[in-house]
């Protein structure tokens, strides 16, 4: 009687528990064909048990498994199918909740618990004295339209209400904004309800985000060790950790989201491809609204979708090369393409999000990814080389090039300004280069990236080998991306976060490669045992996780350790750069108290500070957000002009306060600039400068790093005096408990008339009198006479 191979395997592994993790690599070998004794890590004893219980038998030269699926089976504690029979067979989700392990989920808990952990770096600072003090300036954007929708929606949202989003908020981020408006509604619809969304949001999607990696790696390598390791890996990237980092509410977090996703569901698309098969629709529609949300969630969402065309175009080369029809297996992606572009119409249509030009980047990358699938299907079919289908998809896309502008104007319109705003923005930090930083193009992208970037590299470059030897569709996801996003991150720094994902991924099988090769994990995770996907479609069973002893989980320890050691240090560096320091805190705390006792309304109250910072200052004073563009305008040339009198004139109907910081000196800022007179010398004159008339100190920090000034009318002294003569007039004012003289010196004319306009009340020494200058007279621009001496 034939054994029993799944009760047979079962009672192997509760003798022998440690033989589960290899037991699981002899299933992935005999996927492949037969084996030999040598390619196995067993010993012979224990290869002696597998051949006695009638587990494996010889077949040829090598070995076979009698019965894979029950090995496999037992390894996953699946119970075996007795019958057919509708009613005793096991259900998918029954197989997945059967798959499910505490030591699986502790691992992946655990790695998860260390992406939160890496994020919080910045709790002290976003929550302080009952205020929610986001990270950053974009942020405020965002908080500003999360609270004005509150406040303007009564009840539900409705179709109604995200058909009226305000103009900056449908062209801009509408997915993203409406998300937290209804994450906020949920929480109370109230101002503190909005801001603890958006300092949470980055937080929980960095879960979500390593989540789906753990799914993409696990089933990219079929290993869940290099799953866990990827959101090992993930946590402690530095620019992962800091854009999506308590408190630091900018739109990247939530594109990460719809980033991973399109990339899991290209691999399990990549896998499946019978047009019968449930599971496969499951995934268009998956790939759909993951490429949809990409799209909605920010203006230049479509440029995320690039690697998808790029994918196309490459895997259609290798379906050719591996003699597949590159329509049976690129027509699933198409499919989740043309559904994206009718969600996205539909948002449009319907909802009035986004502009035409962004609406029709979808379709066109419809449009041309068939095209180029058709052409190859063709080439195909002819028995025609690959290299004349790649050159005919490169002239195909140059023509596409020259004939947009005259087809679709508004949208070549769009990718002119596009491509410019990726090569010739400046002023902003994300514009840089990630090769740029000062330590140079070695240390620049470790600031960022720590040394997990130079693990994943490598493997980068490996598995762009691997695919274009072995025509591998599914290893060209994790490449295309990983190329793509690279190569955007050395023109601009801003996606940098989106490289981190397949860098993570990468780096992942590197850590779990680099761990057995110092003979710290059993087992090296081995592509080429995945599935091809011209296979049945159905992925192999990963290897499973397994408990180390003490001594091997230490020295695992000890090398993730050593590989984030950059990390560790500049995560909460990164972060503390986006922190708003306790200065500024105190100063906007002070301001908005100083407002609120003035009575002052916008614009009477609006804030003139560096526009990096602006939408902070005026979000907690003025509470108008919604653009820097004044600030940026005007704040430098401000600081550099020696024209205090011109600037008086401009702004005094304009701003209400003016925000000095400590500046590195420079040739912009001289004696005569208004930062060195008002910053240093607070509005007094100096050997190379004569003092301003309306500006006036009214907060000092506790370390003088940031001076606060109000502009005022001033009050005017007059006097007289011998013709010619000069006559001093001094003042000493305490500003937030520092002591300061704010002196001026003014020349009598040939009649002997002298005036002086000053910005401070107080006593005033001037030449030889003494006087009294009343708050109201600076206000009302009063004109007081100055007693004549005796």
């Amino acid at each position: 009687m034939p054994p029993d191979i799944y009760e047979e395997t079962d009672n192997l592994l509760s003798e022998y528990p440690d033989l589960e993790e290899d037991l699981a690599i002899i299933v992935k070998k005999d996927q492949r064909g037969t084996w030999e004794f040598s390619e196995i890590p067993l010993d012979s004893g224990l290869f002696g048990e597998l051949v006695s219980r009638g587990i494996a038998e010889q077949s040829g030269e090598g070995y076979r498994l009698v019965d894979r699926q029950a090995v496999a089976d037992a390894l996953h504690g699946d119970a075996p199918k007795r019958t057919q029979s509708k009613g005793s067979e096991d259900t998918r989700i029954e197989r997945v909740l059967s798959d499910i392990t505490l030591k699986r989920v502790g691992a992946i808990l655990g790695s998860l618990l260390l992406v939160v952990g890496f994020r919080l770096f910045a709790y002290p600072q976003v929550f302080q004295n009952g205020d929610i003090v986001l990270l950053g300036n974009d942020p405020y954007y965002y908080r500003y339209w999360v609270e004005t929708l509150l406040a303007n929606t009564e009840g539900p949202i409705t179709l109604k209400t995200l058909g009226s989003l305000p103009e900056p908020v449908a062209n801009g981020e509408p997915l993203f904004v409406v998300t937290l408006v209804v994450a906020a509604t949920f929480l109370g619809g109230n101002s503190t309800a909005a801001g603890v969304t958006l300092a949470w949001y980055p937080v929980v999607s960095a879960v979500f985000v390593g989540g789906i990696t753990y799914l993409l790696a696990t089933r990219l390598f079929a290993d869940r060790r290099v799953g866990v390791a990827t959101v090992g890996m993930l946590a402690i990237i530095p620019v992962h950790g800091f854009r999506s980092g308590l408190g630091f509410a900018d739109h990247h977090a939530f594109d990460y989201f719809w980033l991973a996703a399109t990339m899991l569901t290209l691999v399990i698309l990549s896998e499946q491809h019978k047009l019968r098969d449930s599971r496969l629709w499951i995934a268009i529609g998956g790939f759909g609204l993951a490429t949809t949300g990409q799209v909605l969630a920010w203006e230049a969402g479509p440029l995320l979708l690039l690697p998808i065309g790029l994918f196309l175009a490459t895997r259609s080369l290798l379906d050719i090369q591996a003699d597949r029809s590159p329509l049976r297996f690129g027509g699933p992606v198409l499919i989740g393409l043309g559904f994206c572009s009718l969600l996205v119409y539909l948002a449009h249509r319907g909802l009035a999000w986004h502009t035409s030009a962004v609406v029709s980047a979808p379709f066109l990358l419809f449009v041309g990814s068939s095209g180029i699938i058709f052409f190859a299907e063709g080439a195909w079919r002819w028995d025609l080389s690959p290299k004349y289908v790649a050159t005919g998809e490169v002239v195909g896309l140059l023509a596409g090039v020259n004939l947009l502008p005259k087809l679709v104007p508004s949208v070549a319109t769009t990718l002119a300004r596009g491509r410019t705003f990726l090569v010739q923005t400046e002023g902003i930090a994300e514009s840089i280069s990630i090769l740029s930083g000062r330590l140079g193009s070695i240390f620049g992208p470790a600031f960022l990236f720590g040394w997990v970037l130079f693990l994943a590299l490598p493997y980068l470059c490996w598995l762009s080998f691997r695919a274009y030897r072995e025509h591998d569709s599914v290893a060209l996801v994790p490449v295309v991306y990983g190329w793509t996003f690279l190569i955007l991150a050395v023109v601009q720094l801003r996606f940098a976060g989106e490289l981190s994902i397949p860098i993570a991924v990468l780096a992942g099988l590197g850590f779990v490669h680099l761990t057995a090769w110092i003979d710290l994990s059993r087992g090296l995770p081995d592509f080429s045992d995945y599935r091809p996907p011209e296979s049945t479609g159905t992925p192999s069973q990963p290897v499973s996780l397994s408990i180390p002893d003490r001594r091997t989980v230490l020295l695992l320890f000890v090398t993730f350790l050593l590989i984030g050691s950059m990390s560790f240090a500049m995560t909460p560096l990164k972060t503390n750069q986006l922190v708003i320091s306790d200065e500024e805190y105190q100063a906007v705390t002070w301001m908005d108290e100083y407002s609120a006792e003035q009575d002052w309304e916008y614009p009477e109250n609006y804030v003139l500070s560096i526009w990096g910072k602006n939408r902070f200052y005026n979000y907690f004073v003025s509470g108008e957000a919604a653009s820097y563009q004044y600030a940026e305008s005007h704040y430098g040339e401000f600081l550099t002009s020696s024209a205090g009198e011109q600037w008086y004139s401009q702004l005094h109907d304009r701003v209400g306060f003016i925000v000095l910081r400590d500046s590195p000196p420079g040739p912009d800022f001289t004696a005569e600039s208004l930062q060195t007179r008002l910053h240093t010398h607070y509005g007094s004159e100096s050997a190379a400068a004569s003092g301003l008339s309306h500006y006036r100190l009214v907060y000092i920090s506790d370390d003088a790093s940031l001076t606060v000034f109000t502009l005022v009318p001033g009050a005017r002294l007059a006097g007289t005096a011998p013709p010619g003569s000069t006559v001093s007039v001094s003042t000493t004012q305490s500003v937030t408990g520092e002591q300061f003289t704010y002196s001026r010196t003014v020349e009598a004319d040939s009649t002997g008339q002298y005036a002086v306009t000053v910005p401070y009340p107080g006593e005033y020494t001037v030449g030889g009198s003494q006087m009294q200058v009343s708050p109201t007279a600076i206000t009302a621009n009063e004109t007081i006479s100055v007693p004549a001496e005796a």
